[in-house]
């Protein structure tokens, strides 16, 4: 059996690759690497690793090469491939082509899910692996998995996790497929889906007047560290907030945005009258421990805007 893996980033093809491996005596594994300019994708690292492990590699240089390269395998799954798939191509792939999705399914549709996911604040967040359809993220899934959503979770280290969560779903899908029990495809409830954009602006700004302190947090969590923290503004001076946690119950009167500081804390009143410590926080090419805001010329009643700026950034990345 020839197994294809479509990818545009080498933190998630690499670990699909590693444990793959031992799938090559009685497998060919393939790797089909598109167009990217990911940060994370190094060419000869890709080239060596391959090489040594008898991997077949094609990068991308034009985008009929993947429908070519897809009539060679037997089961093909895409992670993290960003491009649009004319579905057409796929239906001589014997056991099928997947897409690896990191959301949960059909709540997260979309091209950035660890993001919504995290800003949304769930209590769990998902993965799951669906037969690709000509409706974006909509084809019946075969494997699917959630976890607990921590604290400690931001956008990097979820991805890391989820590269990871990938390999489960991949070898339950293989082992079924050489054993003669195929995993059974399980249509998706139209009646819960939803579907997510990339973010823009407006999702990774903090209004102080319509946001709770946990919700600014969530906000953060998720623009770690694509966007360098969830964006503030103050004065025309933006600041992007790296970490912050909630504050103790407070006698304050203040409206939502207002700045309290003192000795030891940089604080920010919410909705619900609740105080934001912001921990971190990121001015310029500053990154500066919230204890010294009074420094860099923060004080107490001080006011941060409640509207979306004109300001730009860079889009969180897909999967």
């Amino acid at each position: 059996m020839k197994i294809g893996i479509v990818s545009n980033s080498a933190t998630l093809y690499m670990p699909l690759l590693s444990a793959l491996y031992h799938y090559k005596a009685k497998a060919g594994l393939m790797l089909y690497v598109g167009n990217s300019t990911a940060p994370d994708n190094s060419v000869p690292e890709t080239v060596s690793y391959c090489n040594a492990a008898g991997i077949g590699l094609t990068f991308e240089h034009d985008k009929a090469d993947l429908y070519t390269w897809l009539q060679q395998h037997d089961i093909v799954f895409f992670s993290g491939y960003s491009s649009i798939v004319k579905t057409q191509y796929l239906e001589q792939i014997p056991h099928g082509a997947y897409n690896i999705h990191f959301g949960a399914l059909p709540q997260f549709r979309g091209p950035s899910p660890v993001f919504w996911q995290l800003r949304k604040g769930v209590q769990e967040i998902g993965l799951a692996i669906h037969k690709l359809t000509d409706q974006l993220d909509s084809g019946p899934v075969i494997w699917q998995q959630n976890i607990p959503n921590q604290p400690h979770y931001n956008y990097d280290n979820v991805h890391q996790l989820f590269g990871q969560l990938q390999i489960q779903g991949v070898l339950a899908i293989l082992n079924g497929v050489n054993n003669g029990n195929r995993l059974p495809l399980i249509e998706q409830d139209e009646s819960l889906a939803a579907y997510y954009a990339r973010p823009e602006l407006k999702d990774v700004f903090i209004n102080w007047q319509e946001m709770e302190a946990t919700e600014i947090i969530d906000t953060i969590q998720a623009c770690n560290p694509w966007n360098m923290g969830a964006v503030a503004l103050i004065n025309g001076l933006e600041l992007k907030i790296l970490d912050a946690s909630v504050g103790l119950t407070n006698n304050y009167s203040y409206p939502s945005g207002t700045i309290i500081i003192n000795k030891r804390t940089f604080a920010v009143m919410c909705k619900g009258e609740r105080l934001l410590n912001i921990n971190f926080f990121k001015m310029h090419n500053n990154y500066i421990p919230g204890r010294f805001a009074g420094a860099y010329g923060f004080k107490s009643g001080q006011s941060f805007a409640n509207s979306v700026p004109h300001l730009t950034y860079t889009t969180a990345e897909t999967n």
